[in-house]
């Protein structure tokens, strides 16, 4: 909660100039982006410590200040990875996957995506890891490959109904998932 002074204030900030709000609006998400970019999250489980900031401008000139939990580059493709762990089950929570997906949704409609000036692919990645996990997939994988790593893992049911969702989703908006032992 915020104080009363707190609040009398952004609304007096609010009724003015609407340019001033959305620069203070603007300058409040890139606070909250420089906040995030530093923040290491004890849940996130990550290969490497590349954390990411994204500025999405939108073609009538809005911005949207993002992070991404980890990227991987090479000559033409930058890979956006958002991670999700779960330390005492197989998956992470579905709030946490939706999560995820709604960043994906982001990164599948990249256009012009640069790194330092330079021209890149943009691949989104939906990175979920476990410590239960025994093994590792992919929504690229084959079904008996995804069958056995159900196996292999003691998936329940509606367990391997939401991966087989996830993948399906993955396959038709051009985003991977991974799912691999943290």
């Amino acid at each position: 909660m915020h104080s009363e002074k707190g609040i009398d204030d952004f609304q007096e900030i609010i009724s003015g100039n609407l340019k001033e709000f959305m620069e203070f609006s603007r300058q409040k998400a890139k606070d909250a982006q420089s906040r995030e970019f530093v923040t290491v999250q004890p849940k996130e489980v990550l290969e490497t410590l590349t954390k990411a900031k994204i500025t999405i401008t939108n073609y009538l000139g809005g911005q949207y200040f993002l992070t991404v939990d980890e990227i991987q580059m090479d000559k033409k493709d930058v890979y956006l990875i958002e991670a999700k762990h779960a330390k005492s089950s197989l998956l992470p929570s579905k709030s946490d996957i939706k999560d995820g997906l709604l960043k994906m949704i982001l990164y599948t409609n990249l256009k012009n995506t640069e790194v330092n000036g330079e021209s890149k692919n943009a691949n989104p990645v939906l990175l979920l890891t476990s410590s239960k996990l025994q093994s590792e997939i992919s929504s690229n994988a084959k079904k008996v490959e995804i069958n056995n790593f159900f196996t292999k893992n003691k998936f329940k049911n509606t367990q391997k109904e939401l991966i087989i969702n996830l993948f399906v989703e993955a396959q038709a908006n051009g985003f991977l998932v991974i799912l691999k032992k943290a």
